[in-house]
């Protein structure tokens, strides 16, 4: 929109910065004006030109959309990769919002995500060796914590396995071939 004034488009929150979390307004904040509604902006306009929100009750549930589709991540909802945590539902301070966030994150999708993320890790590390002439190697993979989530980049919970950095100088683009 900034670029070509009255052209912006709303990306699907299940596909771009997707953050494993619920879509629809539970509550309590504006219960009555949006519950059960999408948190999506509504399609459809009344005839009055204000949007629907009363209709706009169908939409993907991102806690289950298929990883392959998933263009981006936020890591918000879910545990960061690099804290190597293994996610667990969420138990909130104040019990009266329990109904809220007992549904809140697919907390194996959520680990599905995290797991993504340690594959595109891998394979970002295996391309820097090739495109740095072997002057930087990916790291050990030997950490044996949860290793069907964190593949080996793990020690325990917080015992990351830090990335080797390029050589001084290198270009990350030649990765790319730019």
């Amino acid at each position: 929109d900034q670029l070509r004034p009255n052209t912006a488009v709303e990306l699907n929150v299940c596909r771009w910065n997707q953050v494993a979390a619920d879509v629809l307004w539970r509550g309590p904040q504006r219960k009555n004006e949006h519950h059960l509604q999408c948190r999506e902006h509504p399609r459809t306009l009344l005839p009055n030109g204000q949007p629907d929100y009363a209709s706009n009750t169908q939409c993907e549930d991102c806690r289950n959309t298929p990883v392959a589709s998933v263009k981006t991540a936020h890591y918000t909802a879910c545990k960061k990769p690099w804290e190597c945590k293994v996610a667990h539902p969420r138990v909130p301070r104040d019990k009266r919002q329990s109904y809220r966030l007992e549904n809140l994150v697919n907390v194996t999708y959520c680990m599905e995500l995290v797991r993504e993320w340690f594959v595109l890790r891998r394979e970002f590390e295996e391309a820097l060796e090739v495109a740095s002439e072997g002057k930087t190697k990916p790291a050990s993979r030997t950490g044996g914590y949860e290793d069907g989530y964190f593949l080996g980049y793990c020690h325990r919970e917080g015992g990351y396995v830090a990335m080797e950095p390029p050589p001084d100088g290198f270009d990350v683009k030649r990765i790319y071939g730019m």
